[in-house]
């Protein structure tokens, strides 16, 4: 049985369809829009979205499940700019829990990214449990300590890179001895996204979820920040992960710090100019 269908007594034959097929599944004929190379499919679902008669229906997509356009709706250029120069990386977050319902609505986003050949291959693991936070911390505090003290050991040859990173690295492992976190920084919540590493599209899906969520917790109010950290200790060191029941095979891709700010800014800082060559 075809999963792509075509009402022919709806279809009104404007291709828009056809034209919006990025894998060319869709072809029109004398009798209609006709199907095939469907196993080509990747169930996107614009062959339907596109459609201004309701005349598709794909079989792996729930009808419930599309959203009606809103003619006139959306953010207008103003708005956005200004909430894409608003949203800053939270370093202080305040003693305050975060509600099941609000991580639920920025993984429910997320899952709306753009992924390379419609993979929508990411997972999450949402930490909130902060003796579970702490432990992670602390383990990835004991890491960086360690890696500051190999790299002060190896003498000269060490890239620039690292030797601008081994303050923080330095810094991690001396407040953690003060009983401190500046891994995640007191955040309650830490939300990792994973996928099977050997997709090399994984990283870039899994980057566009992390983006989601963090448009979608500045407008809940949610403080959020990227995490390297964790990212590149796992890399050296797969055991930092035990215990969080990452599949096998899969790779922490990208790792953020959710919770409630403890401040507010009253100012959104300038960056350098951007460096562009037109053609």
């Amino acid at each position: 049985m075809s999963n792509i269908s075509i009402d022919q007594n709806k279809c009104i034959l404007c291709e828009a369809c056809i034209e919006a097929c990025p894998r060319h599944v869709l072809f029109g004929d004398h009798s209609g829009v006709q199907v095939h190379y469907e196993e080509q499919c990747m169930a996107c679902g614009h062959c339907v979205a596109v459609c201004p008669v309701n005349a598709v229906k794909h079989q792996e997509l729930e009808p419930n499940g599309f959203l009606p356009a809103r003619e006139g709706a959306g953010v207008s250029p103003e708005d956005l700019y200004y909430s894409l120069r608003a949203r800053r990386s939270c370093r202080v977050y305040a003693t305050k829990e975060v509600p099941r319902e609000l991580l639920e609505r920025l993984i429910d986003i997320a899952r709306f990214a753009p992924t390379g050949r419609n993979w929508q291959d990411f997972e999450f693991l949402v930490i909130r449990d902060k003796s579970k936070v702490d432990k992670l911390s602390q383990k990835l505090a004991i890491h960086y300590g360690n890696l500051a003290k190999e790299l002060e050991a190896s003498g000269e040859g060490i890239p620039y890179y690292l030797k601008k990173a081994m303050y923080s690295f330095r810094k991690n492992y001396e407040f953690f001895l003060q009983g401190k976190d500046r891994i995640f920084r007191g955040a309650p919540v830490v939300i990792l996204v994973h996928a099977h590493a050997d997709n090399p599209e994984s990283v870039d899906n899994c980057l566009y979820a992390v983006f989601h969520m963090l448009m979608m917790a500045e407008a809940l109010g949610l403080g959020t920040c990227i995490n390297g950290f964790l990212i590149r200790a796992a890399e050296r060191d797969p055991e930092i992960l035990e215990g969080l029941g990452i599949p096998e095979g899969h790779k922490i891709q990208g790792c953020i710090t959710v919770g409630f700010p403890k401040s507010k800014f009253h100012r959104f800082p300038p960056r350098r100019p951007a460096k562009v060559r037109w053609m």
